[in-house]
């Protein structure tokens, strides 16, 4: 009785995930920079919508790329002193996005 009424739940659950999922799509899909985003191999309408959330549609917020890099979390900082070179995580970085472009690489 209980595994049958988890099972219920978890179908609804399902429908419900199911049903949102088509509404971020649609309305991801009416942006006009929709079409940009979801051109990155891997990005679809769920995980690009994330991403332009994460970035924003402001094209000037960002003075070029290596700035949106920094802001992602992807690019590394390099330490150097004399013959030394240590190479390091970005840990300033918006959390949400570094999560959403994790999950973009799998």
């Amino acid at each position: 009785m209980i595994v049958a009424s988890a099972v219920r739940l978890i179908a609804q659950l399902n429908t419900q995930i199911g049903e949102l999922q088509a509404v971020v799509a649609e309305g991801f899909g009416r942006h006009p920079d929709a079409d940009i985003v979801t051109s990155q191999p891997g990005l679809g309408p769920i995980l690009g919508a994330r991403v332009l959330a994460e970035f924003g549609d402001d094209h000037d917020r960002y003075a070029n790329a290596k700035a949106r890099k920094n802001y992602a979390g992807t690019s590394p900082i390099t330490r150097a002193s004399g013959t030394r070179r240590v190479v390091l995580a970005r840990y300033a970085r918006n959390k949400h996005l570094a999560d959403a472009t994790h999950q973009w690489a799998f």
